[in-house]
């Protein structure tokens, strides 16, 4: 059973009919008489569970034990990040909530504006991080509390004059890891939380007050889910399975330590040289030199 199917499973409702028989059930019912059964002191109903709170193993939120995962990562199959499978279906990583910046003059217009930013976002070659982008507005239920309690609100959209979309720009301004500033994220958190209608990274302060004086009072924030696909899956094919292709390397952009996998050897004019090693960040995707692989 993959993990898409054991997910579908934990969100059947319980007594739901199911191909699997029951063996009980059928023992009970030959050679006697289609009647109702009836709770006997012997075989009565069971003791009533106790009810102990644990963790998502996917995002964190609280959840009753019975449970493995809570509603919103059930629904949206995201799976456990630290877990290894050899499924054939599609593990994802929740990396948290980003915003697209957008410009229109009504509110159904930032969303589908953010809704197609969210795709460039994900289909983008040099926005590597980020490999499936949905905006809240397209999902099928309210995200979990382990995103929206690190917000200080989390509409479908906000227009930035207003009063949520003011204290949205805010919090994303302070945790994003400008190109100007030494400061560091989480490491279980992406850098960069404001895209524009393009899907690239604004992480430039200037580029994002050059935005926002070109929209004007019809700036929109549109935020949305950013996920990334488990890094076996990311994982290039042409690659020799021996050879390693990720390290702890210093990345200038994040100023801490990271993640870095193999992207490709600089191409240089010279064939004699076949140029230094290219070395991408997994947490912001900013390249750099390091040593060859091989």
């Amino acid at each position: 059973m993959t993990d898409r199917d054991s997910d579908f499973e934990e969100l059947r409702p319980t007594g739901e009919a199911s191909h699997i028989p029951d063996e009980r059930l059928r023992e009970c019912t030959e050679g006697e008489p289609n009647r109702q059964r009836i709770a006997t002191a012997t075989t009565g109903y069971p003791d009533t569970p106790t009810e102990t709170d644990t963790e998502c193993r996917s995002c964190g939120s609280p959840i009753p034990a019975d449970q493995t995962k809570c509603l919103f990562c059930l629904t949206n199959h995201l799976g456990d990040s630290s877990s290894e499978t050899d499924a054939p279906a599609t593990e994802w990583t929740l990396l948290g909530v980003v915003h697209m910046l957008v410009e229109s003059s009504t509110f159904y217009g930032a969303v589908a504006k953010g809704a197609a930013a969210a795709t460039l976002l994900a289909s983008s070659a040099t926005e590597s991080t980020v490999d499936d982008c949905t905006i809240i507005y397209d999902l099928e239920d309210e995200p979990a509390a382990q995103l929206t309690d690190r917000w200080p609100v989390l509409p479908a959209a906000a227009q930035i004059t207003s009063t949520g979309g003011e204290q949205l720009l805010a919090a994303a301004h302070d945790r994003t890891a400008w190109t100007d500033q030494s400061a560091v994220d989480s490491d279980c958190e992406p850098t960069t939380y404001l895209y524009d209608e393009g899907g690239s990274g604004i992480r430039d302060e200037q580029r994002l007050a050059t935005l926002l004086d070109n929209a004007g009072d019809d700036t929109w924030l549109v935020p949305a889910i950013a996920l990334q696909q488990a890094p076996k899956e990311r994982e290039p094919e042409h690659q020799d399975s021996g050879i390693p292709t990720k390290e702890r390397l210093e990345c200038h952009q994040c100023g801490r330590t990271t993640d870095h996998r193999f992207s490709d050897h600089e191409s240089v004019p010279d064939e004699t040289w076949t140029g230094h090693a290219i070395w991408e960040c997994q947490v912001c995707g900013t390249p750099r030199y390091g040593s060859s692989p091989e």
